[in-house]
């Protein structure tokens, strides 16, 4: 039964040696190093897969030079080698990122002091292109000038500009096919993957966990899936199923921070990603991505309380962010009516609203709960490899993972679409008949959103709807109940 499939039934069948609660990036890349380790796991996600947090990134791999600010070493370095082995295993996905940052000489964002930086980052990063093809690898940092600067970023405000810092990071412009091309390699390891599939009760036997039962939520069926160890990955909803399998753990998410980007109607300011500060906010930078040519920014980070479930930016959030923008950019002057989608995510606060530095790897057994219970709870999608990792070493202890490499398929183009796709050749479209049958589109918007990035340019879907009808089997009235179900998404009340 391995693969990504919709026969739920077929699956309570099986015994695997674990179950994962949970299909985002940190759900899927436990089910890839399980694999890895020879371990056949089941991944149960209550949606689609990947449609959560892990879909509202920046879609961006970042390395560790911000950590170099507080001199924090291990993260460094933790994530230099994260960053390489994206690089290494999805070439066709994975591309390298320039950045520029403008520098006017405030506080430590000062030529002198960035020139310093990035040697260190450098030094310390000489290991980030082992193994990485030639065309992949990133060049060394190093300060610009004016006069590049203004080539670069012909709208770069001038006023006091000293120099720009250039360095490289990574980037995934297919994020969609990044998430689904790791699953594949799971399921080519053994790993089973059902989504809209909701783990509801632990499986218990004299105190040890026994497996999940779990509800099909396109059919309604109880169904139960055996194995000895539970791994609770639900990520923003980790804690209450925590809470749900044994009892609440605070420490897996006692606080809810709301990051979100902004994808605007407008072409990229700089064929460089732009580290920019506003100058009314000079402890926030923001990072604005050449997205496909686009203008994608972020990111914004807002408290958000636990009793909100679903939470979304407010209006003065998003007034607040476009602000910031144009202070940063005076010639820019965006507005809301510029505003082509928002990506909003939940990940885990301090104390104090920050941003949480440390994933928390919870063995549910040592604290008295059920034996082969554990929980994660994630921070970066750049390092949720090594988390997984770390999960693994815990769970099965002594047991080693071997070196495979990713299928065939995680080096193809053929279901990347530019974002005005409108142009795409009508073969194009039929090549994801195959899409559907072999990656569980139980739904429309799966397909458009999670599966593509034919979602991205959501002012054109309407003009999509037609040339995706004939992938479908399904009858006039289906059909028409999926154009509903997209409609709501994209205009919810």
């Amino acid at each position: 039964m391995a693969g990504i499939n919709s026969n739920a039934t077929a699956a309570a069948g099986t015994t695997t040696d674990l179950v994962i609660v949970g299909g985002g990036i940190y759900g899927i890349m436990l089910a890839l190093e399980a694999g890895r380790r020879g371990k056949r796991s089941l991944l149960l996600e209550k949606d689609d897969f990947g449609g959560a947090t892990s879909l509202n990134h920046l879609r961006t791999v970042h390395g560790g030079l911000r950590y170099l600010q507080s001199l924090d070493l291990a993260r460094f370095f933790e994530s230099v080698a994260e960053r390489r082995w994206f690089l290494a295993n999805f070439p066709a996905l994975v591309q390298v990122l320039p950045c520029l940052m403008p520098l006017y000489g405030r506080g430590l964002k000062r030529a002198s002091i960035m020139r310093a930086g990035l040697l260190l980052n450098d030094c310390l990063g000489l290991k980030r292109n082992a193994g990485v093809a030639a065309r992949k690898c990133l060049p060394q940092g190093k300060v610009v000038g004016k006069r590049f600067t203004w080539n670069a970023f012909p709208q770069v405000d001038r006023k006091d500009l000293q120099a720009s810092a250039l360095w490289y990071d990574a980037a995934a412009p297919e994020h969609q096919r990044l998430l689904m091309e790791i699953l594949r390699w799971a399921c080519d390891l053994g790993a089973t993957a059902l989504n809209y599939v909701q783990g509801e009760t632990l499986l218990l036997h004299h105190g040890k966990v026994g497996g999940v039962l779990a509800v099909d939520r396109q059919s309604g069926q109880r169904l139960e899936f055996r194995a000895p160890v539970v791994i609770n990955a639900a990520g923003p909803w980790c804690r209450q199923v925590a809470q749900k399998f044994d009892q609440d753990y605070p420490r897996l998410l006692r606080n809810r921070l709301l990051l979100f980007n902004i994808l605007f109607k407008r072409k990229a300011l700089s064929e460089y990603a732009l580290a920019l500060v506003p100058p009314g906010r000079p402890n926030h930078t923001y990072f604005v991505h050449n997205w496909k040519g686009r203008l994608l920014a972020g990111t914004a980070e807002i408290a958000v309380a636990a009793k909100d479930e679903n939470p979304v930016p407010q209006a003065q959030d998003i007034t607040d962010f476009i602000a910031d923008m144009n202070d940063a950019v005076p010639e820019l002057m965006l507005g809301e009516k510029d505003i082509e989608h928002i990506y909003a995510g939940i990940l885990p606060a301090t104390a104090t609203g920050k941003l949480s530095e440390r994933e928390t790897i919870l063995d549910h057994g040592s604290q008295g709960g059920p034996a082969g219970l554990f929980s994660v709870s994630g921070v970066k999608y750049t390092t949720s490899r090594l988390v997984a990792e770390k999960t693994m070493k815990k769970v099965f202890p002594g047991c080693r993972a071997k070196k495979t490499s990713p299928p065939v398929a995680a080096n193809s183009g053929r279901w990347f679409f530019a974002y005005d796709w409108q142009n795409a050749a009508n073969e194009t479209i039929a090549a994801l008949k195959p899409l559907i049958e072999e990656e569980a589109v139980v739904h429309l918007d799966d397909l458009i959103f999670r599966r593509t990035g034919l979602g991205e340019n959501r002012r054109d879907i309407q003009r999509l709807l037609p040339r995706l009808r004939t992938l479908f089997a399904w009858n006039d009235r289906r059909w028409q109940q999926e154009c509903k179900r997209l409609q709501d998404l994209l205009h919810p009340l």
